[in-house]
């Protein structure tokens, strides 16, 4: 038993040496990228690609701050507490279409600026965020998963991870 436990600890201590690993170096990802914003002047100024950032960005926007909203009015949050101790799935809005909505702004943001900025060196850090988010996603499955059980692994199954184009799709077929 005593060995079991030891196994369970040091998986614990692995999984938080790993998140913090995954949240240093998507941080420096993105600094970079913002960075890169004010002093790459090496990429292809393509104005179209540019507005097509700009149209991203606005995207990202809606994915970040719209389940701030969501979960306050829908998730039964205790009044005063954060946004995200939420008590109750919420499966309505936008996500019925994804899960993990917020994840999807961070990797639109990340996207609009490789547009902005069109470099190689951005379009590298896109990729390191894309996975790293992507990665944090399972994780946070198995976090909800813990908390709500069933009716998120039921959730899970009819709503797409972080595809919108697959989550509207998926919607539809419902």
């Amino acid at each position: 038993m005593k060995k079991r436990v030891k196994i369970m600890s040091n998986q614990k201590t692995w999984a938080s040496v790993s998140s913090l690993l995954n949240a240093t170096v998507l941080t420096v990802a993105l600094v970079w990228q913002v960075i890169l914003i004010f002093i790459d002047q090496s990429g292809f100024n393509i104005t179209f690609i540019q507005i097509i950032g700009y149209l991203t960005w606005i995207f990202s926007v809606y994915f970040g701050l719209v389940p701030m909203w969501v979960f306050k009015k829908k998730g039964e949050v205790v009044k005063g507490e954060s946004y995200m101790k939420t008590n109750k799935l919420v499966v309505t809005g936008t996500y019925a279409i994804i899960r993990h909505p917020q994840y999807l702004a961070g990797i639109l943001v990340s996207i609009s600026i490789t547009f902005w900025v069109q470099s190689f060196l951005s379009m590298i850090l896109t990729a390191i965020v894309i996975i790293l988010i992507y990665q944090w996603t399972y994780s946070e499955d198995k976090i909800l998963i813990t908390k709500f059980g069933n009716d998120y692994r039921e959730y899970k199954r009819k709503v797409a991870r972080l595809n919108p184009l697959v989550g509207i799709i998926l919607y539809f077929i419902r």
